[in-house]
């Protein structure tokens, strides 16, 4: 019996062992050796972009899957980069576990104009796959390279971009297309977004929007960076949470991915009855700006935001301001330059930041 019960304890242990030593091995991951190729488009492929088409598909890829030897979800991200750069600084568009993705028009044309390509032009851009999985330690795997030819539309200035708040916490609910709040664009940097005003408590507080009308792209959280979400094969991120009833900033990174969102710690108590914005963009005369000016509309569900649609403009200068010009807000206290164009114009008056939204 003895001899029995010190064989068992043997065979036990050195169970144990193998499957430690199994278990350690499976959290190294090497992707397969065989080819990993993109299927389509052909490397040499040309794409007009057409600014009156936006939502559009313009480029589909698609590829091989990539096996890493055991059961593992795969994530494939489709990158950009500058043609024959190596892919120094890649640009991440998509991601998905499935080995297909589409791009539309839009986000092809911003993504071609923030990689150097001039508008109007034909330009070149290198297209690759990254494979990687969730499991430590895994290796990525990179597909091919191939070179595509992309015409952008617009002009040498870069693209503004602009989100959009969704969610039980705001306004428009989880409703994408209700009038949903913008968060204010850096004027210099369109990479970063702010936005100061009142949220509803809600633990599913609030996402943000690359799109009106569209649930891609979308930005939550993963409990410490922001998650973009480009495809619905990708997990949905966590929405933004708020505790309690109140005015926050929030502030988010689309580049670097990060994010802060704080009480704010202003006041919230001066409210204004009426707001107007003035200026040469009305009137056309930098030097006479003229007796006419324009009311916004105060928001039911944060007096401190302003909204007026459908603007039409003249290149020119201007401000928002209170009757009488008793309080003013411009471009840190001077003029805001406008190019000519129809617009919609949102303005804080907690912060004194504004948007301009175009039209199409």
């Amino acid at each position: 019996m003895k001899n029995i019960y010190k064989i068992f304890i043997a065979v036990a242990i050195l169970t144990g062992l193998w499957s430690c030593e199994n278990e350690e091995n499976l959290m190294i991951l090497e992707p397969q050796e065989a080819a990993f190729s993109i299927i389509t488009p052909e490397g040499g492929s040309e794409i007009i972009l057409n600014e009156a088409t936006p939502a559009n598909t313009a480029l589909t890829v698609t590829w091989e899957k990539v096996s890493y030897g055991a059961p593992t979800v795969v994530t494939y991200t489709v990158q950009l980069a500058a043609a024959d750069t190596e892919f120094a600084a890649p640009v991440d568009v998509t991601s998905s576990t499935s080995t297909y993705s589409t791009i539309d028009v839009k986000e092809l044309n911003t993504r071609a104009l923030e990689l150097g390509l001039a508008p109007n032009v034909e330009g070149t851009l290198d297209v690759r796959i990254k494979a990687t999985t969730g499991v430590a330690n895994a290796q990525p795997k990179f597909s091919d390279v191939i070179t595509i030819s992309v015409t952008p539309y617009g002009s040498t200035e870069v693209p503004v971009v602009t989100l959009y708040l969704v969610g039980d916490a705001t306004t428009a609910g989880w409703n994408v297309n209700n009038n949903n709040m913008p968060l204010f664009t850096d004027p210099n940097d369109n990479t970063k977004h702010y936005y100061t005003g009142y949220f509803k408590a809600h633990v599913d507080g609030f996402k943000v929007l690359g799109n009106i009308d569209s649930w891609l792209p979308a930005y939550g959280h993963d409990g410490t960076t922001v998650v973009k979400r480009t495809s619905f094969d990708q997990t949905d991120p966590s929405s933004f949470p708020i505790a309690t009833d109140g005015y926050y900033t929030f502030e988010i990174n689309i580049q670097d991915l990060t994010y802060k969102l704080a009480e704010y710690t202003g006041s919230t108590t001066t409210t204004y009855s009426e707001i107007f914005y003035s200026g040469s963009t009305i009137s056309g005369d930098d030097n006479n700006w003229g007796s006419e000016s324009i009311s916004l509309t105060k928001s039911t569900f944060d007096p401190h935001i302003w909204k007026v649609s459908g603007q039409t403009l003249k290149e020119g200068n201007m401000k928002f301001h209170t009757a009488g010009w008793a309080k003013e807000w411009g471009n840190n206290g001077g003029n805001i330059f406008v190019k000519a164009g129809k617009y919609d114009i949102w303005f804080n008056d907690l912060d004194g930041r504004y948007t301009f939204i175009k039209v199409q």
